[in-house]
């Protein structure tokens, strides 16, 4: 791989390396030391002498967990162990072993992390938004990836197919990356080509086993011959062809699913380009294609008879295409600084059965600015422009749109093994309607919001492998469209616009330490911290009875969510058998500030506790190698959901609070992989949820029962 901004230094000054990994150094010496360095690689030193023009020199990748490399947190390349906050790394490797095909496979298996039906919820900072509004930024490789109108991800647009990494921030991040980065962020960065070509090839086919007690309540509405199953084929290929590195990616699969008359077909599509136009002028343009065909439903029909089937009209059919094009420059000064222009174009066609089909469009710009000023700081800055269209059933068949504006700086110092990060961010929100809005009016058809967001983190390095951080960000989010202005019915409910809905802001503190391990052939970090995150006007989708019976977003006031999270990734050798582990264990204590009588009758529980929140929660994943085979088990431990809206509890037949009543005591969830590899290939038999657990993510729909994977790789380097 080239390495592009390397570090080249010798006795009379220093350089970088240009777009192809070259530098050169004009000098009458006959001899020159030269060092070259770049972060996530060995530093090299060796003796120049004059005549030697061309020479190969070559970085090897620092292999350590203690050395993982992230650029979420501070928007440029950094060790983890060195961020003010904390952060969670998945490889592609381990993506892989999952037979995942959406990032919302994985996420859920990172500690302090949980996903509820599709909603990324971080430390408990997000609860079950019914499909609408993410505390929660999701990117693809640094550029936003949430919905314009709804602000909620698309897993299925994520490539993960042909992802490198997945950076998981914890905490408010809205200093650097604005709204809906109150609670954190998911950063997927996709493969880029090396030296050699690189190649990857997946089919795999998954079965269901019949649930728990399938004769009891009706639970097993199938036979051998329509059994749920699923299967899947993927493919990448990244290659260098001169001053051109491209990857092409592509995913199919299809689900007959354990829920009754629920389907899945989609396929998805895309590919990274980039040029280097000469040693200053870095051109790119990559571009994901998604297209779904979907039956989907809300609410069971009844848990103690059609647990597995859908409650009367809340059946979602959907046939939807989604896609983005994303053209971006960046230039290289010849004193090392960076300049970046990334822009996107992305498109959203929903045609849904029921009335609640919608069409968005989005454009994006962002411009960037790297530089190191006078006293060695670190300085990264930028302008961003947002606008967005939605026209949709749910809004009336009426034209919104979203703009989004802000300006953000940020600097870093290193003063001796103390590292100092501050930053701060302008935000100026917009949203474009009707003056009148289902009969309530809006002055002259325009709400904004403007607000300045900052924060501030510390790390102190107290030996090699030892860093303890604390850091102090502030959070914003500006309602979204759907939110506000959504109005449609489905089954018995109806779901009600509500305009005056005010932004949510709040900040997060954490301090903590992080602890590299090297002892006895074991490598690795422990991590401890402690965190508060802090709300005011928390954003809940809210069951109301008045006009009638249905949902409205609504701000619940302010709340609190105190906790502690301890997580560990090591490896180690036992004898000739490599052994990974990764886990954690993190607890929350969401509670309202004021827990007052209306807050009291609209939760299921008489305690002071937030809705859709789980205290504990613990994850171990283990890995073990012998030769060619290996062997893994993941575990999952979350316990009961306390609280949750009252009024489901109290509907007749899909029998929530009667389901709830007796499952009660949380969840433990385990997987089982196994895999054998040969050279360019690699067999796999992986049994999720093996115990054959009957459980929710959230009340109203269940989880997959046991299901078995084989699956089959081939993959080629050459």
């Amino acid at each position: 791989e080239t390495l592009i901004g390397a570090n080249v230094s010798y006795d009379l000054g220093n350089t970088i390396t240009d777009t192809d990994g070259k530098y050169s150094i004009l000098t009458n010496q006959k001899s020159l030391e030269v060092t070259i360095s770049y972060l996530g690689y060995t530093t090299e030193s060796f003796l120049h002498n004059s005549g030697e023009n061309n020479q190969y020199i070559k970085l090897s990748p620092t292999t350590t967990i203690l050395d993982q490399m992230t650029v979420t947190a501070s928007k440029y390349e950094q060790r983890v162990s060195e961020s003010t906050v904390s952060i969670e790394v998945l490889q592609s490797d381990y993506i892989s072993s999952t037979n995942a095909s959406s990032a919302e496979d994985v996420l859920d298996k990172v500690p302090g992390v949980q996903m509820v039906d599709g909603q990324a919820n971080i430390r408990g900072g997000s609860g079950f938004s019914y499909g609408a509004g993410s505390r929660v930024l999701l990117l693809v490789d640094d550029m936003p990836a949430l919905q314009v109108d709804a602000g909620f991800p698309n897993w299925n647009d994520l490539p993960i197919e042909a992802t490198e990494q997945v950076e998981i921030v914890k905490g408010a991040a809205s200093s650097l990356y604005g709204s809906s980065a109150l609670n954190g962020i998911i950063n997927l960065r996709r493969i880029k080509p090396g030296i050699k070509p690189r190649t990857e090839l997946a089919v795999s086919a998954t079965t269901y086993s019949d649930p728990s007690d399938p004769d009891d309540y009706g639970k097993k509405w199938y036979n051998d011959e329509n059994r749920p199953s699923g299967k899947q084929v993927s493919a990448m290929h990244a290659q260098k062809f001169g001053e051109v590195d491209l990857m092409v990616h592509g995913l199919y699969r299809k689900l007959d699913s354990w829920n009754k008359d629920t389907y899945e077909d989609r396929y998805r599509m895309g590919f990274t380009s980039s040029y280097r136009l000469n040693d200053s002028w870095l051109l790119s343009l990559s571009s994901v294609f998604n297209k779904l065909d979907n039956s989907s439903f809300f609410i069971w029909n009844n848990a103690l008879n059609g647990i597995y089937t859908p409650f009367t009209n809340s059946i979602t059919k959907s046939n939807s295409m989604r896609y983005y094009i994303d053209p971006s420059i960046k230039y290289f000064s010849d004193n090392g600084d960076e300049h970046t222009l990334r822009t996107r174009y992305s498109r959203v066609d929903n045609d849904n059965n029921n009335n609640q089909g919608n069409t968005s469009n989005t454009y994006f710009g962002e411009y960037q600015y790297q530089t190191t000023l006078p006293a060695e700081i670190k300085f990264v800055g930028g302008v961003v422009l947002m606008s967005g269209t939605s026209d949709s059933e749910l809004f009336g068949d009426t034209t919104f749109v979203a703009k989004n504006n802000a300006v953000y700086g940020q600097v870093e110092k290193s003063v001796g093994k103390l590292g100092v990060t501050a930053g701060a961010r302008y935000e100026y929100n917009e949203q474009q309607t009707p003056e009148i809005f289902n009969g309530i009016e809006i002055p002259d058809g325009r709400i904004s919001d403007g607000e300045m967001i900052s924060r501030l983190g510390l790390n102190y390095k107290l030996a090699k492998y030892s860093n303890i951080r604390a850091s102090f960000g502030q959070g914003y989010r500006f309602p979204t469209i759907t939110e506000r202005f959504i109005v449609t019915t489905f089954s018995s409910f109806t779901i009600y616009p509500n305009p005056d809905l005010s932004p949510e802001k709040g900040w997060t503190t954490e301090i903590g330490m992080k602890q590299g391990v090297r002892v006895f052939g074991l490598e690795g970090y422990l991590d401890a911290s402690f965190f508060c995150q802090r709300y005011q006007d928390m954003t809940e989708f809210t069951i109301i009875t008045q006009p009638a019976l249905g949902f409205q977003s609504q701000n619940v006031g302010n709340t609190t969510i105190k906790g502690f999270e301890f997580s560990l990734v090591g490896k180690a050798n036992i004898g000739p058998v490599p052994i990974r582990v990764f886990g954690g264990y993190t607890y929350i204590d969401p509670t309202y500030d004021d827990f007052n009588q209306e807050l009291q009758i609209s939760s299921s529980s008489d305690e002071n506790v937030l809705k859709y929140r789980t205290k504990h929660n613990a994850k171990v994943d283990v890995e073990a190698s012998f030769k060619s085979a290996t062997i893994g088990l993941a575990y999952n431990r979350t316990s009961h959901m306390l609280a949750i809206d009252s009024a489901f509890e109290l509907l007749g037949p899909p029998q929530i609070g009667a389901y709830r009543s007796i499952h009660n005591q949380g969840n433990n969830i385990l997987n089982l992989r196994a895999s054998y590899e040969w050279k360019t290939l690699k067999l796999s038999f992986l049994i999720d949820n093996f115990n054959n657990v009957e459980y929710t993510q959230r009340p109203g729909k269940l989880e997959a029962p046991r299901s078995m994977t084989l699956r089959l790789d081939y993959r080629v380097n050459n």
